[in-house]
């Protein structure tokens, strides 16, 4: 590729100043010897840590600030380079611009933080050396970056899912006319606003026409970085794209908000939404992906649990931990900012249509009938199962009701993008106040024949056993009183930072020594390992104060990790004490009574994998990641374990489970109950006996063997047991 053909686009951006690149590498050295002698970085830093912990929470870090101020710096010096691009200045002129240009003169607000120093010359002809003579890209240029500047595990904390740039396109195409006033409530880098203007840029209006056009673009987000990273992007587009002249700027809408709660906008913007309120043809964009318990804050939880309710959308008590924030926007948005009729067109988790937790949402109390779901069924775009859904805003004076709103006609499309069908979803079973998951029609028709399990009742989800790192333990010794114990070394190299803790050589009584095991360590039919735990209980698994204080070692123990844990546990839980976290909803206690074999499954995963405990004088705590049943019975276990492990439920499963989640799923099914007299039964008994010893032997031989490849050794065996299933299982 000659020079002149070289294109500066956000692939390039990457390549040249991403993580890998020798201009980042040198750009945080130098900032983090400026943060050692420059006297603005504290105030700076502590006005940074103000904003930003309330998006990312409590792991923030000075690397976080330097890899901001690194990004920050970069885009002023690349939009500045755009900017004087035809007065033929030198490097010098250049660089006298870059360190004087006030970027509160291009209304970028957001980020006066991060200028607490500037590059020197070096840094900064060696970017402007990268992108001399290079002609900028039509589109969002800085999408790569900023989802590589805003590592993944903090992008979840914010619930940011980039779109990709096809689906983008295609929803815009679906649903973009020229000078329609559109809304993106949460614009993260800009990727559906600057589809839409350059979009007008290309149109065939007048010079006057566009600029209307681009004024009624607006794009919220509540990250200052998100909002900052958005201008100069649609200032970018329009320097390169609109301005011959590179002498005018329009004045676009681009602002911090947060959009679930706009009257507290950014003073700073002095900008009034009221008169923006319910005046929207669109809403477009990919809200939060956030759930209730991801949230940082704890009186900002309360406001979301507050407008779920508000909205008719908030879900039973044992569900309120999960509301989805993305479901909240759905709701909220089109209420506060859409006119009569407006669309509001989303990419959502899939968990909204098939979430126990969002029953009531898809009551779709605010829209009219006409709704549309795209399904990516075989191509999830993101690692969360996904959909985009569409519908039009009727306000809450609704003649609808939630039975009109079905079916939904639906678009499904293939890995490309490429539609594939049309058809229609409906739900299992609809209400006044919501329905249960939705499901294409021909999957509906089989599900309707299905007859629940009895077992359904009969199998719990075990216990919050976290933070691991406190509880998991080693044995270093045993005398005859006690046993001396440490940090579980795998346990903890897993551990989160802040449950990042290291205890040596403690001692505890015999009888707080339990056992547990891992759910990676679950394979079809086997527990590879078991660990070690530590708990404060009795014979009743209650914390038993009496009982500690005649247990002098535990009780110390216990007094150490408690401290930690309400040290460094999230300001927005109401669990206070380590016992009341590992005996979250009673599923501590409610194992005290368990029986001589359990069958364990996985509570979320791919596929199904279930497998036989014999708890005989094994004290065996199941924790969360699992559902077991406790029975008397070794062949009821077996059994069980037989037809967890068959290939065609963990199916059909599939059809209904949201996302990887699997929970009490197969129970739909119609799974009978055990019958010691049923000749079918007892040969899936013996069946499962067999395989237990099978993969056991195959963990022998290979310790390190995962589920997949069991399943691949036993695959012609586990249709042997497929064929008896089918026969007990009729559906």
């Amino acid at each position: 590729m000659t020079e002149k053909d070289r294109v500066l686009d956000s692939g390039m951006i990457v390549d040249l100043f991403g993580f890998n690149s020798e201009i980042y590498y040198e750009c945080l050295q130098y900032l983090r010897e400026m943060t050692k002698i420059e006297d603005k970085y504290d105030r700076n830093y502590t006005l940074w840590s103000e904003i930003f912990s309330k998006i990312y929470g409590k792991e923030i870090s000075l690397e976080l600030f330097i890899t901001h101020s690194y990004f920050t710096h970069l885009l002023k010096i690349l939009l500045i380079s755009r900017l004087l691009s035809n007065k033929n200045l030198n490097f010098e002129q250049l660089f006298k611009r870059y360190k004087s240009k006030n970027m509160r003169d291009l209304r970028l607000y957001e980020i006066d933080s991060f200028f607490w120093v500037h590059f020197n010359k070096s840094l900064v002809k060696k970017i402007l050396n990268q992108i001399r003579n290079i002609k900028v890209a039509k589109g969002d240029l800085f999408n790569n970056l900023y989802q590589q500047i805003f590592l993944s595990d903090l992008r979840h904390k914010s619930g940011e899912f980039f779109t990709p740039s096809l689906l983008v396109s295609k929803m815009v195409d679906d649903t973009y006319k020229f000078g329609k006033k559109v809304l993106d409530p949460s614009c993260g880098s800009g990727s559906f606003l600057v589809n839409i203007i350059l979009r007008i840029i290309n149109s065939s209006n007048s010079k006057v026409k566009k600029q209307a056009a681009i004024l009624n673009i607006f794009g919220f987000d509540i990250n200052p970085l998100a909002v900052y990273t958005t201008k100069i992007n649609i200032t970018m587009l329009l320097l390169e794209n609109f301005y011959a002249e590179n002498s005018e700027l329009l004045n676009y809408n681009i602002f911090v908000v947060d959009s679930l709660f706009p009257d507290f906008i950014e003073r700073k913007n002095q900008k009034n939404l009221e008169i923006s309120y319910n005046s929207f043809d669109l809403v477009i964009g990919n809200p939060p992906w956030l759930t209730y318990k991801d949230l940082q804050d704890k009186d900002y939880q309360i406001k979301i649990r507050e407008l779920s309710e508000i909205l008719k959308i908030k879900p039973s008590s044992q569900y309120v931990t999960h509301i989805e924030l993305a479901a909240v926007f759905f709701y909220a948005i089109p209420s506060k900012f859409l006119k009569l009729s407006g669309v509001i067109f989303f990419v959502m988790p899939k968990s909204v249509i098939n979430g126990d937790h969002c029953y009531k949402f898809r009551s779709f109390s605010i829209f009219n009938n006409n709704l549309e779901i795209w399904d990516f069924s075989k191509n999830n775009l993101f690692n969360v199962p996904n959909i985009c859904l569409k519908a039009e805003y009727i306000s809450k004076e609704n003649k609808y009701s939630t039975i009109d709103m079905y079916p939904i006609e639906a678009k499904i499309f293939n890995n490309k993008l490429e539609l594939k069908e049309e058809t229609l979803y409906s739900s299992l079973k609809i209400e006044k106040d919501g329905a249960k998951l939705i499901l294409a029609n021909d999957e509906i028709k089989i599900l309707n024949n299905l007859k629940k399990s009895l077992y359904k009742d009969k199998f719990f989800q075990g216990a919050t056993l976290v933070p691991r790192s406190l509880v998991f333990f080693k044995v270093v010794s045993k005398t005859k009183d006690f046993i001396t114990i440490s940090s579980d070394p795998d346990v903890e190299s897993r551990a989160k930072h802040q449950w990042k803790y290291n205890f040596q050589n403690k001692e505890i009584e015999y009888r707080f020594q339990f056992k547990t095991f891992l759910n990676k360590d679950l394979i079809p039919f086997f527990i590879k390992h078991k660990k070690k735990i530590f708990l404060p209980v009795n014979e009743q698994f209650d914390l038993d104060l009496d009982l500690l204080k005649r247990s002098p070692k535990a009780l110390s123990f216990y007094e150490e990790i408690n401290d930690h844990y309400q040290t460094h546990k999230k300001e927005t839980s109401n669990i206070n004490t380590l016992f009341a976290n590992l005996n979250y909803w009673n599923k501590l206690k409610k194992q005290a009574n368990n029986k001589d074999y359990m069958v364990v499954y996985n509570a979320s995963g791919s596929n199904l994998k279930a497998a036989v405990i014999t708890n005989k004088n094994q004290r065996i705590i199941v924790g969360s990641e699992n559902y077991y049943y406790s029975t008397e019975s070794e062949k009821e276990a077996h059994f069980l374990a037989a037809l967890l492990n068959s290939p065609n439920l963990s199916r059909d499963i599939k059809i209904i489970k949201s996302s990887r989640h699997i929970h009490k799923r197969p129970f739909l099914f119609p799974i009978p109950l055990y019958d010691e007299n049923n000749e079918i039964h007892k040969k899936l008994v013996k069946k499962g006996i067999k395989f237990q010893t099978l993969v056991q032997d195959l963990f022998l031989k290979n310790p390190k063997i995962n589920s997949e490849k069991v399943r691949i050794i036993i695959n012609q065996k586990l249709l042997r047991i497929q064929k008896l299933v089918d026969q007990v299982m009729l559906y």
